[in-house]
């Protein structure tokens, strides 16, 4: 049973885990833009270890988002969900993305725009820039949300049919893994199916994982309190494993592309990430912790931010110009990252409350035209 206070600013797991998730991606933009400031192999393997560290972002932005789509909208009509998500996320994005090509299209990723149909291309894949692909995967399972609410609610209405779910899923994705390292990732395919890192089906594990934690709730929590103990021994092992994965590529022209999601070191790594975050955000809210305010404003703000985050970045860089190098390289990695990430957000909800004054302002006027006539 939900407590008070919980009820009163209507948070859940979820709005915490987007937080981190948001954290995490700010600061691969800025781990990657840093590339370039790195003259010593320790500045590298600094960048690379930092990197491995939040290499989680995705996966918990899909456990987060399909957590919360499931626990609000069981009864919600599929165009009123849609018509909602299009102008809480595919407005943003488009709005960001032609932003960053207008004013920066030196941050573009992989082909860049030439015509109108390139211009399509880049907004569909999330070319705009390094990050937008995490945009365009997130939209999938917000498409995806009729069959996302079947399989939680009625396929799995009968909890026999859970763990047979997961063992086939599980199966089913470890061989999309093994397909990808074997015929993509440095394959034969590298470049013509390049974009199967943002297709659903690469992610579609912590989607089902998102749905089965809040249709089975209270056997999820019971199973993560009993494993709690040895999930950050078990991270720190990984973690190791991911590092080794990563470093075995050498220093020479260091390129994050070959730290992949689509591999079962990653893989395991981002569960049990999810897990121990899931797990603080329980304890959080339980606690009624006093920070649970401070979430959900971030929650409220954190895809907006993420889509600006680029944009904001580019310009901070600019702005701080020379200093970076002149300052010790983590100091100037740690100055770059909360100026991002507290511009990112700031930008975000004065243009929210900007909206919201504009709303207020129309509807005045046309309140005060229909009572002049």
């Amino acid at each position: 049973m939900e407590n008070t206070e919980e009820r009163n600013i209507n948070i859940n797991e979820s709005d915490i885990l987007k937080v981190f998730a948001v954290s995490g991606a700010v600061l691969q933009s800025v781990l990657g833009m840093f590339l370039k400031y790195a003259h010593t192999n320790d500045d590298l393997a600094l960048l690379g270890v930092i990197f491995n560290i939040v290499k989680y972002t995705a996966p918990v932005f899909i456990f987060a988002i399909v957590y919360g789509m499931v626990k609000n909208n069981q009864h919600t009509k599929v165009s009123h969900f849609y018509k909602e998500k299009f102008g809480e996320l595919v407005i943003p994005y488009l709005l960001w993305a032609s932003a960053g090509l207008i004013f920066f299209p030196e941050i573009q990723a992989n082909q860049h725009v030439t015509s109108f149909w390139t211009l399509i291309e880049s907004f569909v894949l999330g070319n705009a820039s390094s990050q937008y692909w995490y945009t365009v995967m997130m939209l999938q399972f917000q498409l995806l949300m009729p069959v996302l609410i079947f399989i939680c609610y009625k396929y799995l209405a009968k909890p026999k049919r859970v763990i047979p779910l997961l063992i086939v899923s599980f199966v089913i994705f470890g061989a999309w893994l093994w397909m990808y390292d074997t015929f993509v990732f440095q394959g034969a395919y590298a470049i013509s199916l390049r974009y199967l890192d943002r297709f659903f089906v690469s992610y579609f594990i912590y989607a089902l994982l998102g749905g089965i934690a809040w249709v089975y709730k209270e056997q999820f929590d019971g199973v993560i309190r009993r494993i709690q103990f040895i999930l950050i021994p078990v991270m720190l092992l990984i973690l190791i494993w991911t590092n080794r994965e990563f470093f075995s590529f050498g220093f020479e022209d260091m390129s994050f592309g070959n730290l992949i999601y689509l591999k079962p070191s990653m893989t395991l790594y981002s569960l049990l990430v999810i897990f121990l975050i899931y797990m603080l955000a329980r304890h959080l809210i339980n606690l009624n912790s006093r920070s649970l305010p401070y979430y959900k404003w971030l929650s409220t703000y954190a895809y907006r931010a993420f889509t600006a985050n680029v944009f904001i970045l580019v310009i901070v860089l600019r702005l701080f110009g020379n200093l970076i190098g002149q300052l010790p390289f983590f100091v100037a990695l740690l100055l770059v990252y909360l100026s991002t990430l507290a511009c990112s957000f700031g930008v975000v909800y004065a243009f929210a409350q900007l909206k919201v004054w504009g709303e207020r302002l129309f509807l005045k006027q046309k309140g005060a035209h229909s009572i002049n006539h």
